[in-house]
């Protein structure tokens, strides 16, 4: 199926929070807007699918949403029920009432959480956020996905540091090294001499275990 053109009838949003006015009436918008069947599971998550109503093959054939109230729980714990219930391996999961600058986004990204929901959201931001998650993408503020993007890359490089005993000017030398960079271009734009380039290769080849530049372009391009 065409993720773009994809059958909402089709789908499950399970929302897992208290019968409240807020949910009653997020239930009735998902099954009014988006059509998907849509379920409020007001107990434990560590209970789920037991307890509920709905067919283990319907739920594992159907994409299935799990659309989780964060207002009174605490994250440790949501997570935790995610990781140790195997039945929700095939569901899609998604946190709402957030509170922002929190913080929980990169971790929880970590754990396959697939969408963000905050407070002070429109329920217009919801219907869309459900649909795009639906489909297979992911609901998150191009700030936060960028910023996790980046500490991920910085985690990494800090990785690879330790690892090899690289420096942060060998790091660097091996980046411009990847793209192509003659030693004269490295010795330019890092402001030293093309000798004291040709030092710092040799260090780095030996570092990271390969005989050439092109070997040593290879290796980061698969690690950095």
């Amino acid at each position: 199926m065409n993720k773009s053109n994809i059958d909402y009838t089709k789908c499950n949003v399970l929302i897992l929070g208290p019968m409240n006015l807020q949910n009653e009436f997020l239930h009735y918008v998902i099954n009014k807007e988006i059509k998907a069947s849509c379920i409020i599971y007001d107990q434990d998550l560590n209970s789920f699918p037991e307890s509920l109503d709905i067919n283990l093959v319907d739920l594992n054939s159907k994409t299935t949403m799990i659309f989780i109230d964060s207002a009174d729980q605490s994250f440790e714990k949501i997570l935790k029920d995610i990781i140790t219930n195997p039945h929700l391996s095939n569901c899609i999961v998604a946190l709402f009432n957030l509170r922002e600058n929190v913080g929980i986004e990169k971790k929880a990204l970590s754990r396959q959480i697939r969408g963000f929901f905050y407070k002070d959201d429109h329920f217009e931001v919801f219907l869309k956020g459900i649909r795009s998650i639906l489909r297979g993408e992911v609901w998150i503020s191009r700030e936060i996905l960028l910023k996790y993007v980046l500490d991920s890359f910085e985690e990494k490089k800090v990785a690879i540091q330790e690892k090899t005993t690289l420096t942060q000017r060998e790091m660097e030398i091996l980046g411009l090294v990847s793209m192509g960079s003659t030693n004269d271009e490295i010795a330019e734009k890092m402001f030293i001499s093309s000798n004291t380039v040709k030092t710092h290769l040799y260090n780095i080849f030996k570092k990271i275990n390969v005989p050439n530049r092109l070997q040593a372009a290879l290796w980061a391009a698969q690690n950095l």
